[in-house]
């Protein structure tokens, strides 16, 4: 055999190795992925693997992506990568339960029919064509669920999204969760609701109002929201404490200030039955758990910024009656808190803890920090300065404060002696004296942590923006007392994004630096205009208008100071990037050039040695 075709028997053969062991690789690793980015982005959590693993019978997943139109959007097109790998990953881990098709629908085809009606929301594309973008699951049934579209602000909860898909489809009912509460929480009369938490919660529960006077709870209930409810009488308290000992799921959020519950409606007043405060009677102390509606709780290290007018110019300043708990201030033993990643935001709350004898059944779950303080909830409602608070700011010497807690165990009736006396309308012999079940309470001594305007932000770019897990909390608390546990440790996974922390730090620093100096020569420059103005109506500022030599010189010299003002404002302005520019081009020297540069050196000092060794 001649060379020539030797070395061309060896390349043939070498590209079919090649692509024979590329087509086995694929075959025999399907399922297997190493993932090596921060927080596991691509890695499939224990909860989806134990909900896929529950599945009985196959379910079909279709994925809707009009590839073609979304890759002239390149946020989207990276997006629509990111959804396909998961919903891959999801296939080949699921030991063929679950049965994927990808599906580009053409306009005016039979395929975008089929994802009209199965409730897909498409996108308008800038053509006037329309960009699908969601999924659809289907199980043996032909029972549906759809997400209408994936959007890229939610990408935090892309895997739980997709496997709430797949649970609702296998369980029997929707639970039932049935909320007492004074808050504006409740959506008008035949509406959609208006608060993103209750919005999520309906999503995947049955939810039930109950009225401020109601007389019964539901039969079919799974768990019970007390959330700042009105004062409950004899009987309301009765039925509250029944539940507790036959169903043992109930979540109660208490403050000693609402902020929430005073928010001004659309005619600038409060609701008219709004509530300052909220306890639950007996019952707290019944539970083993102390409560004080007299004092609020305050933390100057973790304040949340808010604006202020200082010296006649608008500051963010950290106010202390608001402030943040951290992951590390989560307890890290109940997935429902241990899974979040941002924090908790918080609005005067107060602070709870566990009644002498009664330790063991109390749990922390939501814990300020060491340096966290009590303040007289009179003071604290009139708003303090920032200032005013940090002038008698003593920490507490119980620190850190409990926020929230779970309290678990069998309880006895708060009624030992059976109904509240003279109410026929309960049956002696329905009382129970003792709980069925082990009972699990959850409380939460704040109530703004419902409130929008301390979890979300408007962007106007990217619209709303979560910036705190407060949501996340207690919808993981709803699937821990009603719903599937499973998907607790889903909703707050980390987004793929992962910006440049030092440019971004530079560009601040640099923001603040110009500004302040912008700030200060804008300031000078306005005084000596208005000093110019006055001299010029009082005509002293020119010799020609008969000005004395004195005022005449310090016009002329207002004059040059004012172009002199102007002039570095102008510098400022066209060298405000300066300094960005110049960490950018050495970014991407160090980042496309060094590693490219570095791969050729190498590359021809290969060559040279081989030559050399040859020589």
């Amino acid at each position: 055999m001649s060379a020539g075709r030797f070395v061309a028997v060896m390349l043939a053969s070498l590209l079919i190795g090649f692509a024979g062991f590329n087509l086995f690789m694929r075959a025999s690793l399907e399922g297997v992925r190493l993932d090596l980015t921060e927080d596991g982005l691509y890695a499939i959590s224990p909860g989806a693997m134990e909900v896929i693993g529950r599945i009985g019978e196959p379910v079909s997943l279709t994925f809707y992506y009009s590839r073609a139109e979304a890759a002239r959007y390149p946020a989207l097109r990276a997006y629509g990568a990111r959804v396909r790998e998961l919903l891959r990953t999801l296939a080949a881990r699921s030991g063929g339960r679950l049965l994927l098709e990808e599906i580009d629908p053409a306009p005016f085809s039979s395929d975008e029919d089929a994802a009209l009606a199965a409730g897909l929301s498409p996108l308008g594309a800038e053509d006037g064509g329309q960009i699908f973008f969601g999924l659809t699951a289907r199980n043996a049934l032909d029972e549906l669920r759809a997400i209408a579209f994936f959007d890229p602000a939610n990408e935090a909860r892309l895997e739980y999204e997709i496997i709430r898909a797949v649970t609702e489809l296998e369980r029997e009912r929707t639970p039932v969760i049935a909320i007492a509460t004074s808050l504006p929480l409740a959506p008008a009369r035949g509406g959609a609701p208006s608060n993103p938490i209750i919005a999520e919660l309906a999503q995947a529960y049955e939810i039930v109002w109950l009225d401020s006077d109601f007389d019964a709870i539901p039969a079919q209930t799974d768990a019970l929201f007390l959330l700042h409810p009105e004062p409950l009488d004899e009987i309301q308290a009765y039925l509250i404490d029944q539940f507790v000992l036959a169903r043992g799921r109930v979540l109660a959020a208490v403050d000693p200030l609402s902020h929430f519950a005073l928010k001004p409606g659309p005619d600038g007043l409060p609701p008219l039955r709004a509530q300052r405060y909220s306890d639950l009677g007996g019952l707290l102390a019944h539970w083993g758990v102390l409560y004080d509606t007299n004092t609020v709780a305050m933390d100057a290290e973790a304040g949340l910024p808010v604006q202020i007018q200082e010296g006649g110019r608008t500051r963010m300043r950290a106010y202390p009656l608001w402030f943040s708990v951290p992951p590390s201030g989560l307890d890290q033993d109940l997935p429902a808190v241990a899974a979040l990643s941002r924090g908790i935001n918080l609005g005067s709350p107060g602070a709870i803890s566990p009644a002498p004898g009664l330790e063991d059944r109390f749990s922390a779950l939501i814990i300020t920090g060491p340096e966290a303080a009590r303040v007289d909830v009179d003071r604290a409602a009139v708003s303090p300065s920032p200032e005013e608070l940090m002038r008698q700011y003593e920490p507490s010497p119980d620190a850190p404060l409990v926020i929230g807690a779970r309290v678990s165990g069998r309880f006895p009736s708060a009624f030992p002696d059976g109904p509240p006396a003279g109410e026929g309308m309960f049956a002696p012999g329905a009382h129970l004296s003792q709980s069925q079940i082990r009972s699990e309470i959850v409380i939460l001594a704040d109530t703004d942590l419902f409130d929008p305007a301390f979890f979300r932000r408007s962007d106007p770019v990217q619209g709303e923006q979560a910036v705190a897990d407060n949501a996340a909390l207690v919808l993981n608390l709803a699937d821990w007392l009603a719903g599937d546990p499973a998907l607790v440790g889903l909703r707050a996974r980390a987004s793929s994004d992962r910006p440049m922390t030092r440019v971004e730090r530079l560009r601040s620093e640099a923001e603040a630096r110009y500004l302040a100096l912008e700030t200060t020569l804008q300031s000078d420059l306005a005084e000596a205009e208005a000093r110019l103005a006055v001299l010029s109506r009082a005509g002293q500022a020119s010799a020609l208008g008969g000005a004395a030599g004195d005022s005449a010189r310090e016009a002329d010299a207002l004059r040059a100071r004012i172009a002199e003002d102007r002039a570095r404002l102008r510098a400022i302005e066209r060298g405000f990037r300066v300094e960005i520019d110049a960490l950018e081009r050495a970014l991407m020297f160090w980042t496309l050039w060094v590693p490219a540069g570095g791969v050729a050196l190498a590359g021809l000092g290969f060559g040279l040695y081989r030559r050399w060794r040859r020589s």
